[in-house]
């Protein structure tokens, strides 16, 4: 197993068939002991209860995951229950999904505070225990940093900035021996990116989007994840890495 008894928190990771369920599934399954995170506390509990029923560890933290105080309670729980900390999964993120010119200031800075100050704050509070053995830092984009959809102005320039933000992490936090990586998931058969859309609609994005001819899973994700956060790639940091099927590639995406 990739990351035999070490331990992560992952951000998000309550919502079902998430692409945070995803990636704790998988890390899970690579014999990761798990912080879980996610805004409703039921939810958190159901992803530690999969977790553990498939033979994994998990412990949950509800909150907000821009909170700085809720960072601050992942990182102690981790200590608290495993010791240690080695990996952070940075996943938490919401988008406006309106127009510029309809988008409020107050909710143009809710998706700056999950998006980037979740991750700020959560990257801040884990660093004097990651410098302990070194570890991995992952945080989790989009291609909507460097593709320009409109409806999601505000979402686009926080995952453009978090591409610079873990690649200067990266070259700051060398010497710690921690790595800092992006991680750009495509066009996701999730509840946040198709939940909206009809078989049809899937269907046709499958044929005509999507070089790959498929969406992306969470489980996708949990396997780029688990690569970036193992020895594997540990001459990885500063990067990006891209997983949507040759969707940004395309010339007609």
């Amino acid at each position: 197993m990739k990351l035999a008894d070490r331990v992560a928190i992952i951000t998000a990771a309550g919502k079902k068939n998430a692409m945070g369920r995803g990636i704790a599934r998988t890390l899970a399954a690579e014999g990761a002991r798990l912080v879980l995170n996610s805004s409703t506390p039921a939810n958190v509990e159901d992803a530690c209860e999969e977790v553990r029923a498939a033979g994994g560890t998990a412990v949950g933290v509800a909150g907000d995951a821009g909170s700085r105080d809720v960072c601050r309670q992942m990182v102690e729980t981790a200590m608290a229950e495993y010791g240690r900390l080695d990996i952070l999964v940075c996943n938490a993120g919401i988008n406006a999904f309106k127009n510029f010119e309809e988008t409020s200031e107050e909710r143009a800075r809710e998706v700056v505070d999950v998006n980037f100050f979740g991750t700020f704050n959560l990257c801040q509070e884990a660093l004097e225990p990651l410098k302990v053995n070194g570890g991995s830092i992952v945080v989790i984009t989009s291609v909507h940093a460097e593709s320009a959809y409109p409806g999601s102005s505000v979402y686009n320039f926080t995952k453009a900035g978090l591409n610079q933000f873990a690649a200067t992490l990266g070259l700051e936090l060398a010497p710690h021996k921690i790595r800092v990586n992006a991680l750009e998931p495509g066009w996701m058969q999730t509840p946040g990116s198709t939940g909206g859309m009809t078989p049809e609609d899937i269907a046709n994005a499958e044929k005509n989007t999507i070089p790959w001819g498929r969406m992306g899973t969470a489980e996708d994700i949990g396997k780029a994840v688990a690569f970036l956060a193992s020895d594997d790639a540990d001459y990885m940091t500063a990067s990006m890495m891209r997983v949507d099927g040759g969707m940004i590639a395309a010339t007609a995406h």
